[in-house]
């Protein structure tokens, strides 16, 4: 897998997405969320997008003109769910940068349940969740807390 065929590399398994993340994201410099998609194909789907400014609690509620009193994780989930219907992709990647270390800090891991959560609620095709951190990328898992 090169950065060249990338896109029309089906990733079948974790580790094939695990590579996918990491030839492309390499390691952890920031706190944010990556979001990505696969496409019906199995491949990475367009576009791969960051956000560096995601709120620090997850269940805090916040007032939109279009859902009402939502949550912000209940908010981005939603938004997410409209971007992957929007571009016509299979499923979704969360991948969260971590720069305190290769261990689930607490507020990643709240978020990362949240979303699971909130995904699932909405019935939002959630393939996965990594953990982008210094040292390199690696699935999250029930025995992260999620």
């Amino acid at each position: 897998m090169n950065p060249e065929t990338l896109r029309d590399h089906v990733l079948a398994g974790d580790d094939d997405l695990r590579d996918a993340i990491e030839l492309l994201l390499q390691r952890a410099n920031q706190r944010q969320l990556w979001l990505l998609f696969i496409d019906g194909r199995g491949c990475l789907g367009e576009p791969l997008m960051p956000m560096a400014d995601y709120p620090e609690d997850p269940h805090e509620e916040v007032a939109v003109d279009d859902l009402g009193e939502v949550s912000h994780g209940g908010l981005i989930a939603h938004r997410i769910g409209m971007l992957r219907e929007l571009t016509g992709n299979a499923s979704v990647v969360l991948v969260w940068e971590q720069v305190v270390g290769e261990t689930l800090d607490d507020d990643t891991r709240s978020w990362a349940r949240e979303m699971q959560r909130q995904m699932s609620l909405l019935g939002i095709p959630l393939r996965a969740q990594y953990l982008l951190h210094a040292q390199g990328v690696r699935p999250l898992r029930p025995d992260d807390g999620l």
